[in-house]
C-alpha cells in the first residue's frame, strides 16, 4: 500500500486536519453511528482497524468502549497516532496487512480509504476474511467512479477508483454479504471536493511543505455541522462508497 509523506510534512497538523476536513467529518460521523449500531447486531467488541492512518477512527471508537488494533504501514503516522491519539483499549503498531501474520480473529476490520491503495486488492479482501471470526464484518470505504481522477489521486497514491458494482463483486468473490451500502459526499461535499479542496491541494502541492492549516480551518468546526446534510442523499454521483460487509 502505497502511502504520502503528508505525515512527515505536516505533522501535528496532519491530525487536526485529518479531524475537521469536511470530508473526513462527515465520513467518520457516519463510521461511528454505524459500528454503534452494528455492534448490538452482531456483538463487536473487539475491532482491527488497517491503514488507521493517526489514529482518529480508532480513538473515537475506543472512547466508546472497543478494544481496537490498529496497523498502518507509515510509522510516522503511527508516532502520531501514539502521541496525540493514545488510549488504553488502542494497541498501535506500524504493519502492511499483506504481511500481518496473527492467529488473532476479530470482530469488525475497519479499511477506511484503503483498498484504492492496494494494488492486490483481492488478497487484502482474503487477508481480511482470514482475520475476521466466523460471521465477522468489514466496514470500508473507497473513492469511485474514475472519470473522478485527478492528479490528487496520483499524488495520494491511489491504484484506482472503483466502480461500485466491481467492488461489491471482489467482496462478494471474497466471501462477504452486502449488509449495508451508502454513497458519500454528495451533493454539498461534492462542491467543497472540486471547487474547494482540490484546487487548494493543488496549490499546496506545488509549495514548499508547510505545516500551517488553511485559513478557513477556525470556521470549520461550525461548518460541518452544515455537511451533515449530506447524509440525506445517496447519489451514485458521489465521489466515495461506504460498505458494511459480513463475512459468510
Amino acid at each position: 500500500m502505497s502511502r504520502n509523506s503528508s505525515y512527515i510534512s505536516w505533522g501535528e497538523s496532519k491530525v487536526i486536519s485529518d479531524r475537521i476536513e469536511p470530508t473526513h467529518y462527515v465520513r467518520n460521523f457516519l463510521l461511528k453511528r454505524l459500528v454503534k449500531r452494528y455492534s448490538k447486531k452482531f456483538n463487536i467488541k473487539n475491532i482491527c482497524e488497517i491503514g488507521c492512518g493517526v489514529g482518529i477512527n480508532s480513538i473515537n471508537l475506543a472512547k466508546n468502549g472497543f478494544k481496537i488494533d490498529a496497523f498502518d504501514l507509515d510509522k510516522e503516522a503511527i508516532d502520531l497516532a501514539k502521541k496525540y491519539n493514545k488510549h488504553k483499549n488502542i494497541n498501535y503498531r506500524s504493519k502492511e496487512i499483506l504481511k500481518l501474520k496473527s492467529n488473532k480473529k476479530y470482530d469488525m476490520v475497519l479499511a477506511i480509504e484503503v483498498l484504492e491503495h492496494i494494488r492486490e486488492d483481492t488478497k487484502a479482501l482474503s487477508k481480511i476474511s482470514s482475520i475476521l471470526n466466523k460471521k465477522g464484518t468489514l466496514l470500508l470505504t473507497v473513492p469511485i467512479h474514475e472519470h473522478y481522477r485527478v492528479g490528487f489521486d496520483d499524488r495520494s497514491g491511489h491504484v484506482r477508483r472503483y466502480k461500485p458494482c466491481d467492488l461489491i463483486k471482489k467482496l462478494k468473490n471474497s466471501g462477504f454479504e452486502i449488509i449495508y451500502k451508502k454513497f458519500l459526499n454528495f451533493p454539498l461535499l461534492w462542491m467543497w471536493y472540486f471547487i474547494v479542496y482540490l484546487p487548494y491541494s493543488n496549490k499546496k502541492a506545488k509549495e514548499p511543505a508547510d505545516k500551517k492549516l488553511p485559513f478557513f480551518a477556525k470556521a470549520l468546526g461550525i461548518i460541518n455541522k452544515f455537511f451533515l446534510i449530506d447524509l440525506l442523499f445517496n447519489s451514485e454521483k458521489a465521489t466515495n462508497i461506504v460498505i458494511l460487509a459480513r463475512k459468510i
